[in-house]
This record gives C-alpha cells, sequence and structure tokens, in this order.
C-alpha cells in the first residue's frame, strides 16, 4: 500500500502538470485515499506473528508441565487461556483495533486446536487422526463466520489443506469430503468480500485437484488434471462477462488458476510421473515428451495472448514463468544430451524472438484503426 501511495502521488503531480487532474481534484483523491481502509500492515502484521507464538508458548507450556498437572487444572488452563483470547478479541473489536483483535481471534484459534490434540491425548481417544485437524479447521471457520475475521478464515484454508493431505496420506484416496467443507469457506470468503480469502480458496482448491492423477484410473490419470485445468480456463474466458456479472470481477483470477492446474498436469506428465511414459532416451520417449512439450507451450503461449489481449496481468506473468520453467526443465532433462548447448539458446531465442515481432506487428495492425478513428 506504501508503494501505492507513493507511485499515485507521482502520478497525480505528473497529471497535474499535463492538466488533466485540477489542483481541487487531486486533492480530492488525497483525502480518498487517507480514508480508504489500508491492508494488513506492520502493526498487523507483527500482532498476528505475536499470537501464533503465544498460541505455541502455551502449547509448548502445557506440553512441558503435563504430568506434573491434573486432569482439571489442564481442561482450566487450556479452556481459560482460550477463552480469554477471545474476550481480548471482543475487547478490542469495540475499540476499534480490528487488527489486534483479529490477532487474538488467531490466538484462540491456535488454543483451541491445541487444546483437541491435548484432551484427545489425556483421555487416549483413538479415531482417525486426520478429523482432529477437520475438528480444529471447522472451529475456524465457525469463528470467521462469527466475527467476521479474514485471518480466521485464512487459518481455515491452510488447517482444510492440512486434513486433506492428511486424509490422502492415509488412505490415499480422492477424498471427495474436501469439496463440501472447502465450499462453505469459500462461501465465507464471498460472504466477507475479501479477496484475499477468494485466492486462498482458488488455490487450496488447487492444491485438491493437482495430485488427482495419481487417485484415479491406475494413478496415471494426470491427463485429467490437464482437462479439468483446460476447462476451467476456457469457461472462465468465454463467459467472462457472465461470471463477473453475477459474483464480481473474478473470472481473471480463475483462468489464471485453470491455465496453473493444467500446466502443473502437463508439468507432471513429462517430468514426474516417468512410469507413465517411456525413457527420453528412446525414440518412442523423446517423441511423445516433445508432443507434450509442444502442447504445454501452445498452451502458454496461447494464455501470453489471452492475458495481453484482455490485460490479465496475472496471465501474463504465470505464462513467462512456466515458459522458463518448461525450457530449463527441458533443456536439463533431454536437450543437453542431445542438441549443443549454444545451438539449443539460439534456436529457442529465434522462437521468442519471432513470437515478440509477431506481437508488435499484431499491436500495430489493432493500433491504427483506432488513430484513424481518432483522427
Amino acid at each position: 500500500m506504501i508503494w501505492y501511495r507513493a507511485r499515485l502521488e507521482r502520478d497525480l503531480v505528473r497529471w497535474q502538470e499535463k492538466g488533466f487532474v485540477t489542483e481541487a481534484g487531486a486533492a480530492s483523491i488525497r483525502n480518498d485515499l487517507a480514508t480508504t481502509k489500508t491492508g494488513l500492515g506492520a502493526a498487523g502484521a507483527f500482532a498476528i506473528l505475536g499470537a501464533v507464538l503465544f498460541g505455541f508458548a502455551v502449547m509448548s507450556f502445557v506440553a512441558a508441565n503435563w504430568e506434573g498437572m491434573s486432569k482439571l487444572a489442564r481442561m482450566v488452563l487450556l479452556f481459560v487461556t482460550m477463552w480469554a483470547c477471545y474476550g481480548g478479541a471482543a475487547y478490542l473489536f469495540q475499540r476499534s483495533l480490528a487488527r489486534f483483535a483479529n490477532a487474538a481471534v488467531l490466538g484462540g484459534i491456535a488454543i483451541y486446536g491445541a487444546s483437541i490434540m491435548l484432551i484427545a491425548q489425556m483421555y487416549h481417544m483413538e479415531g482417525n487422526p486426520p478429523d482432529a485437524v477437520l475438528l480444529w479447521a471447522l472451529g475456524a471457520l465457525l469463528t470467521a463466520f462469527l466475527v467476521r475475521s479474514p485471518p480466521a478464515l485464512a487459518a481455515t484454508f491452510v488447517l482444510l489443506v492440512v486434513w486433506n493431505t492428511y486424509e490422502r496420506s492415509l488412505s490415499e484416496t480422492l477424498h471427495l469430503a474436501f469439496v463440501p467443507v472447502w465450499a462453505l469457506a469459500a462461501l465465507a470468503a464471498w460472504m466477507l468480500r475479501w479477496r484475499p480469502g477468494l485466492h486462498l480458496a482458488a488455490l487450496s482448491l488447487v492444491i485438491w485437484i493437482t495430485p488427482i492423477g495419481y487417485l484415479v484410473f491406475d494413478r496415471h490419470a494426470h491427463w485429467l488434471v490437464v482437462v479439468i485445468g483446460l476447462l476451467i480456463a476456457g469457461a472462465t474466458s468465454f463467459g467472462a462477462r457472465e461470471i463477473d456479472a453475477r459474483t464480481g470481477p473474478i473470472s481473471s483470477a480463475v483462468f489464471v488458476y485453470g491455465i496453473a492446474t493444467a500446466v502443473a498436469g502437463l508439468f507432471i506428465l513429462q517430468f514426474i510421473d516417468e512410469r507413465q511414459l517411456p525413457p527420453a532416451t528412446e525414440a518412442k520417449g523423446l517423441l511423445i515428451l516433445v508432443l507434450l512439450a509442444g502442447l504445454t507451450l501452445a498452451v502458454l503461449l496461447a494464455t501470453m495472448v489471452w492475458g495481453i489481449h484482455t490485460g490479465n496481468t496475472g496471465a501474463m506473468w504465470l505464462a513467462y514463468a512456466a515458459f522458463a520453467g518448461e525450457i530449463f526443465t527441458l533443456y536439463a532433462k533431454t536437450f543437453g544430451n542431445l542438441l549443443n548447448t549454444s545451438l539449443f539458446f539460439l534456436v529457442a531465442a529465434m522462437i521468442v524472438s519471432g513470437l515478440a515481432w509477431l506481437a508488435y506487428r499484431l499491436h500495430h495492425r489493432t493500433a491504427a484503426p483506432k488513430m484513424e478513428g481518432m483522427a
């Protein structure tokens, strides 16, 4: 936010010099910016870190003195500490200290999770261990609903990812139970109108989708991840106007996450799950790798073009990063042994330069009619 303010201040000075913005207009913009609610800020960030450390301190203290305390003392300590955090949060909310209140809420959630684990240990409760993490996540989600706390919602998504990972590591199944719980958390993010929460929802869903290929169809269905990602990206690109009209401006971000999912599936197919493909040293394996690499680069180039056309900077940065990663990994896996290093980079440079020239020509062709219309 500080960088944004500094840049806006420079732009306002330049716009005033060119006559785009009057002095009164610039003053109104500065006043509006001063009254606009900022992000987390340093104070809020340190308060949240302090709450997390406080939660670990309580857990460590209880664990260190566990044997020397009676069951009643253990329960009272955990109960009082947790509700002290929530009571302090209520007081801080009343004093309009929302950042510190949210930190106290997060501390209460941490102690709530510790209470689940320690009480289960105290009474020797047996069962499915991931269920304890799910109970912790549901408590965090309920807290986020009741007090409308974004940090509590962020903790919910983190716990849901941990729960899903833990459950899959034990059962090695698709774990469809994740979806309805995730949907509740995503609904909470939408109700709070918290955009970072929507990003966390999308990211946690991508984390759930990406390993699907290892869990269905004899553990070699990474193509399914690619299809899911492309379907999401295609639906949001062609239906962007309708989606944004109903849910707000989210289509561009969903498009990026769809492409990220598809590229992750393609990357696994090419470089990670080598059991499905013949070795790249064989002619058949090399051919399949080249075809998959060609498909990946085509998807990334299409993403670049779409990002430029729609002004989706997230899509462009994703495409640039994935393009570089794809080329480098291909070189490390195959071309370093088959082609001279300088020749490989020369060919890659010629391809990219040709794409740059093509983009330049397309830009001038589209810009020319606009200039004629203005004339």
